[in-house]
């Protein structure tokens, strides 16, 4: 446990400086903002509504707009080199709180969240949010940033063992075999670390790109901004079924406000796709 601290303490620096952040200029969000919502947010004390829906429904609604969105995506494609411009989105009828992107251009939605949805818009912005991880390569990264992860707390942890052990005349067997098993679970610990790094930001870059996605699928972007609203009393409320899915996303009143940032940025944006980091 102690050899664990240790280790986390010496390759924490390294995963705050070492991995990509966002390609894209991101929205600026102050306290200040993220209080107002955050306010707004506590006083309204309505209930979730849970929508009743079939399978069927949320299976067809699921699979029309995510064909709406993917016939408007090329020019994200395009500028994000995401190749081929293709997603892959299945509906699963699981009562799962969540939504994910993954392998191989998929990406699976769940019919635990889809019914807290009221409307084809709030369902386009969280079908666009995990299509933008795609869009961003985040999988890619999160792949690369946990072998990266995996073989720097192989290397730290090899060392700290060689180090104690050098002097040793009673070093045997049962302490190699003990020391390799260490070995190996903290390669495992590096890679889920490495796996975690950065995860908010690619957050807000996700949002960032599924709200130009929406955009050029003409959907209306204030009514998709409700799903924040859902999100944080998702977030808040002890609802069944609820995955891990909020613990690595931005506070939902930040997300609430960079949504809005957004909207005026799209008015104010000729080009309609999303500034690069570089781009003046």
């Amino acid at each position: 446990m102690r050899l664990a601290r240790i280790i986390f303490m010496l390759i924490m620096p390294f995963f705050m400086t070492a991995c990509a952040g966002s390609a894209y200029q991101l929205p600026k969000v102050d306290h200040a903002e993220m209080m107002l919502v955050e306010n707004e947010i506590k006083a309204d004390e309505k209930p979730l509504k849970v929508y009743k829906r079939s399978s069927a429904h949320y299976k067809n609604r699921v699979a029309k707009i995510a064909k709406r969105l993917q016939k408007s995506a090329k020019s994200l494609c395009d500028i994000s080199e995401y190749n081929p411009c293709n997603f892959e989105v299945n509906y699963s009828n699981e009562d799962t709180v969540n939504a994910y992107a993954h392998e191989n251009n998929k990406i699976t939605v769940f019919k635990g969240f889809l019914q807290y949805l009221k409307n084809d818009e709030e369902m386009a912005a969280l079908i666009g949010h995990e299509m933008g991880h795609h869009l961003a390569n985040h999988n890619e990264e999160q792949l690369q940033n946990a072998q990266t992860g995996a073989a720097v707390s192989g290397i730290v942890t090899a060392l700290l063992i060689g180090a104690a052990n050098a002097n040793n005349p009673y070093y045997n067997s049962y302490q190699q075999q003990q020391d390799q098993q260490a070995l190996e679970d903290m390669m495992v610990a590096g890679f889920e670390l490495g796996k975690m790094s950065y995860s908010k930001e690619q957050e807000k870059e996700a949002d960032l790109l599924a709200a130009y996605l929406l955009r050029h699928a003409r959907y209306d972007l204030k009514k998709a901004q409700n799903l924040m609203y859902v999100m944080s009393k998702i977030d808040a409320d002890e609802v069944p079924g609820k995955a891990a899915l909020l613990s690595s996303h931005p506070p939902s009143s930040a997300r609430v406000v960079a949504w809005e940032k957004t909207i005026d940025e799209i008015k104010s944006n000729e080009t309609k796709l999303p500034y690069l980091k570089n781009q003046n």
